[in-house]
């Protein structure tokens, strides 16, 4: 990477980390305490990306079109919760080229955030566990402000953390319409990654500059923003 003073945002769960299985293990431990019956990990992948809330909403009522503010949503709240922190890393891993990638950004000077919509309590220790903590100078749940993406306000709050003053030098890589929106909202350049938990979304349509579909590619494609 020619210039390493780029900030380099990362969106978590889809685009560092395949964390469905242990999201799996958690949601039908919930659902079981309510007598309701298991989803499978496809149909937990497709449910994960607008937060715990609504992944919880979701498997409840079997449905993307749910709503978070339901007391059943309240009621299973906490179980979830202590549920998941049980199972945070039991089948969680990094994405081939995760590591690698991190790594050499590290070396060539960028600035790396997390911004997720997952609850801001588990970031942090998912990835000491896999490794990769001491990569990232900030880190924004869905918890940490009012706002989530696809608001922007996640995003600025990350670049804040890591001493930014504007988007134009800023890259978000996401596998969501949520992760492009809130970046290009941001002023960030977004690039999508084709794996994770993206619904089949056309992240380019959507306004990414473009979209890889391994980490190792992520390196190049900053290059080539470099020599523009």
């Amino acid at each position: 990477m020619r210039n390493g003073r780029r900030a380099v945002l990362f969106d978590l769960d889809g685009t560092l980390v395949d964390s469905v299985p242990d999201l799996c293990a958690a949601v039908n431990e919930v659902l079981g305490k309510f007598r309701r019956p298991p989803l499978s990990e496809t149909e937990i992948r497709s449910y994960v990306g607008d937060g715990a809330q609504m992944l919880l909403a979701r498997a409840f009522s079997r449905s993307l079109d749910a709503d978070p503010a339901t007391a059943v949503v309240a009621r299973a709240w906490v179980a979830f919760m202590a549920a998941y922190d049980a199972h945070l890393c039991v089948h969680s891993r990094l994405y081939p080229g995760v590591a690698e990638t991190l790594s050499q950004l590290q070396e060539a000077g960028a600035l790396l955030g997390i911004v997720t919509n997952k609850p801001t309590r588990f970031i942090d220790p998912l990835l000491k566990r896999l490794g990769v903590s001491d990569c990232f100078g900030a880190m924004v749940g869905g918890d940490t402000l009012a706002q989530r993406k696809p608001d922007p306000a996640p995003v600025l709050e990350a670049m804040a953390q890591l001493g930014m003053t504007g988007g134009e030098r800023a890259v978000m890589v996401g596998d969501s319409l949520n992760d492009v929106r809130a970046g290009r909202a941001a002023g960030c350049v977004v690039i999508g990654v084709s794996y994770g938990y993206n619904q089949g979304a056309d992240l380019v349509q959507a306004g990414a500059i473009a979209v890889i579909d391994q980490m190792a590619e992520l390196i190049p494609r900053l290059d080539t923003l470099d020599g523009t």
